[in-house]
Formats: C-alpha cells, sequence, structure tokens
C-alpha cells in the first residue's frame, strides 16, 4: 500500500490570511507553486490558489481572507493512496492539506497523485515484462526438452 507521507510534500508553503494579496503572489513566484495553504497556528484554515489570487486582483481585494477558499479537504498520513485518488477523479479537488494531531505536516497535489499513479504503473509494466521473459525462457526449454533433439540429449 502507497504510504501518503511517502509521497506527500513536506515543506508546506504556507501564508497567514492577514497578508495582502500581493504578499501571496510573490511568494507562489519565489517558491514556484501554484498554491498556498492558509493557516492559524500551523492548522489548515483554508487554500489560496492562483486562480484565488487572480480574482482577488481583478475586483480590488486587498488581503488573502478575502479571497482564500475555505472548502478544502483535510486528509490524514494514514488516507489510503486510492481514496485520494478517487476523490480526485469524483470530486475534482486538486489540493489535500495532510494534517496530524491537528498540525499541517504535508500536502498532496494532484501533481504527486499523478506521478505516484505513473511510477506504479511503470512497476507494474516491469513486472508483467519479467513475468513474460521468464514464461517464455521456460516455454522454450520445454519445447527444446521434448523435441526430437532435446531427447537424444537428455536422455
Amino acid at each position: 500500500m502507497i504510504k501518503i507521507r511517502s509521497i506527500m510534500t513536506k515543506d508546506v508553503v504556507t501564508i497567514s490570511q492577514n497578508s495582502s494579496i500581493m504578499e501571496a503572489a510573490k511568494l507562489m513566484e519565489s517558491k514556484s507553486v501554484s498554491s498556498l495553504v492558509v493557516v492559524d497556528k500551523s492548522k489548515p484554515i483554508a487554500i489560496i490558489s492562483e486562480n484565488d489570487i487572480i480574482k482577488g486582483v481583478v475586483s480590488r481585494k486587498g488581503r488573502v481572507k478575502d479571497v482564500m477558499s475555505k472548502d478544502f479537504t483535510v486528509i490524514s498520513p494514514l488516507t489510503k493512496f486510492s481514496e485520494i485518488s478517487k476523490t480526485v477523479r469524483e470530486e475534482k479537488i486538486k489540493r489535500f492539506p495532510v494534517v496530524e494531531n491537528e498540525k499541517l505536516i504535508g500536502l498532496i497535489t494532484e501533481t504527486d497523485i499523478i506521478e505516484t499513479t505513473r511510477d506504479f504503473t511503470r512497476f507494474h509494466q516491469i513486472v508483467q515484462e519479467v513475468i513474460l521473459a521468464i514464461f517464455g525462457l521456460a516455454t522454450a526449454f520445454f519445447l527444446f526438452y521434448f523435441s526430437p533433439i532435446g531427447a537424444s540429449i537428455f536422455r
């Protein structure tokens, strides 16, 4: 089973709800991230994305709290990968703050899920190729063993 702790981003970029939208935009740009987790004493209270920043600039809102999205799903490090993957597909949620003991410890994004799925698929393909190679060698051996030439060599 894939452990959330092993695929989550541990160094989550956070911001206060009282910060300005321009501070949020500069922080996103400097850290090369597309969203920030809004925290209050290490507890996630919202998420602000690039789209939220744009809406804030267009509507001339000044603070993160004016545009942040409080509609987000918090997960535990014990949450199953399959549950998160299903939620991304069905509910179109792209970011999941990972919380343990009411403290933010990580973030799972849609990108993390895609990369993990891709890695799992690659591993699965390698295992299939190894099984096919073993089956092919075994088949070749038995065909040779029971052939007239094999019979003369092994008997």
